[in-house]
């Protein structure tokens, strides 16, 4: 049955009303009589940005389970989430899935009701499987408890060959191409018809690995520089202007003729291959790994001589240490101090990093703003945001014993979850609680948008080695001239894919 918009206003009204109660009082989402989400749709005129999330319900005919439990493996919620980027994280990965009561917080009772919603409507009892053991273990020694697994999507991919997911493409009732999963991922990694894992608005965390640029507003204005957000809004933010911008700061601030963390840069960056710079500019380019292919089901696909443009731009600025500091600087100069220090303590005019950062920068006393990751150039049709490959993602193990009830319950949390869950954590948490302007809002609904996947990255191809080879050997020919090499290894992963897909 449908019940389109039944859940739109669940942010300003139910869950702000049980986030503004005490931390015991559960009665909004689960006293007996009373109802965890409005009876009707918000009139029109009201000051609401619910229809930014307004999705039709998805065509679910009426099941009842009859009080049997929606088993989901967490892992140990302890280790559950791959949070390498930054040293505090108010969102662990698990916190986006369950929570075993109301407590206040807005996502956290956004979470509760969402679950309390879903059980209502399929007669279960969500259930985490909290455990040391590896899913793909449990799932070949015949443990048939689980409905749905929520793991690392880097390390589910390593197992594929062992046969432990189902592919999700045709699965009953999940609709792929939705919003509420996620359109980029399923194109940047589908293989002949076959995906194995997939992210969905029912876990956050691959919103909060994406990459994105900071700037420090104080410093901008102090030098007379051009506002990134003039850049965007005019289409020429570009590399090009990016890199004119962090040439433009630089100095020693104290005179002492050493450049440390105490003086003034044009950015901090990090290096490491995974989560370093050139990768997040690299795919900001537009440029990819692999691409689908009707034959062979992805091929490598570089285009070296723009690719050795990017590399050469990069390398020319951010290798200048007199404009910007590394990762690696900045443990050698301060063993106490962390990356995002710098930036935090107003030394940096952009600090590249991930959407979770906020949580770390919500305490600055500079104001800041954020912006995507710069085009090639003004031809270029959009904006590209890389997700980091280690971010949660969702399979469903082959041993899972109700098709039916697994498709139903993980569409429909999907779905809700993009109503409920996303706006709390991106219009209440991260816009209205951490950031300065309305601008940064717009450019939050960017990166959201502008999400991709890549098959080579979440896959072990070996490929992001050589492509971070090559910008640190300052040259694209590292990774163009062993394309025969990778492609071997592309395909020895494809045939993994196609045989346990079969």
């Amino acid at each position: 049955m449908k019940k389109t918009g039944l859940f739109l206003c669940l942010l300003v009204s139910a869950l702000i009303a049980s986030s503004c109660g005490s931390e015991t009082d559960q009665s909004p989402a689960s006293g007996e009589g009373s109802s965890s989400v409005p009876a009707s749709e918000p009139e029109s005129g009201e000051t609401s940005s619910d229809l930014r999330y307004s999705i039709p319900e998805p065509e679910l005919p009426e099941l009842d389970f009859g009080g049997e439990p929606f088993t989901v493996y967490l892992g140990s919620l302890s280790t559950s989430s791959d949070n390498y980027y930054t040293e505090s994280t108010l969102f662990p990965a698990v916190s986006f899935v369950w929570t075993e009561n109301l407590n206040g917080e807005i996502v956290n009772d956004a979470v509760f009701n969402r679950n309390l919603a879903a059980e209502q409507r399929f007669n279960v009892k969500i259930t985490p499987l909290v455990t040391e053991r590896y899913p793909n273990e449990l799932v070949m020694a015949g443990e048939t408890s689980m409905d749905l697994v929520m793991a690392n999507g880097w390390a589910m991919s390593k197992v594929v060959a062992e046969g432990p997911w189902m592919n999700l493409i045709g699965f009953p009732y999940l609709n792929l191409e939705a919003e509420y999963w996620s359109p980029r991922c399923l194109e940047g990694t589908v293989v002949d018809g076959i995906v194995f894992m997939m992210p969905s608005d029912f876990c956050l965390d691959p919103l909060a690995n994406t990459g994105v640029l900071f700037f420090n507003k104080r410093i901008l204005e102090e030098n007379d520089l051009q506002n990134p957000y003039d850049l965007v809004h005019s289409d020429t933010w570009t590399l090009e202007n990016f890199l004119r911008l962090v040439a433009s700061v630089g100095r020693d601030l104290n005179g002492d003729g050493v450049m440390d963390v105490s003086d003034l840069y044009g950015g901090i960056f990090r290096t490491q291959w995974r989560l370093g710079a050139f990768m997040q500019f690299y795919f900001g380019c537009g440029e990819v790994f692999t691409k689908t292919d009707s034959e062979k089901g992805r091929v490598i696909s570089f285009n070296p001589d723009r690719s050795q443009r990017v590399i050469e731009m990069l390398r020319e600025v951010l290798e200048d240490r007199h404009l910007c500091l590394d990762i690696n600087d900045i443990e050698r100069m301060e063993s106490n101090s962390y990356y995002e220090t710098v930036f935090l303590d107003g030394h940096a005019l952009f600090c590249q990093d991930f959407v979770s950062s906020l949580d770390v920068f919500r305490e600055m006393e500079d104001d800041f703003g954020i912006v995507p990751n710069p085009k090639y150039d003004e031809t270029q049709d959009r904006y590209y945001q890389r997700v980091v490959p280690t971010s949660t993602m969702f399979a469903i193990p082959v041993t899972v014993q109700n098709e039916e009830k697994t498709g139903a319950i993980t569409e429909y949390l999907s779905w809700l979850s993009h109503s409920t869950v996303l706006p709390a954590f991106y219009e209440v948490t991260v816009q209205t609680k951490r950031t300065r302007d309305e601008d940064t809002i717009e450019m939050l609904d960017i990166i959201r948008a502008s999400r991709i996947f890549e098959f080579g990255e979440i896959y072990y191809s070996w490929i992001g080695h050589y492509i971070w080879d090559s910008y640190e050997e300052g040259t694209f020919s590292k990774a163009s001239s062993s394309e025969k090499i990778l492609t071997k290894r592309l395909n020895k992963l494809l045939n993994q894919v196609t045989s346990a897909g079969s």
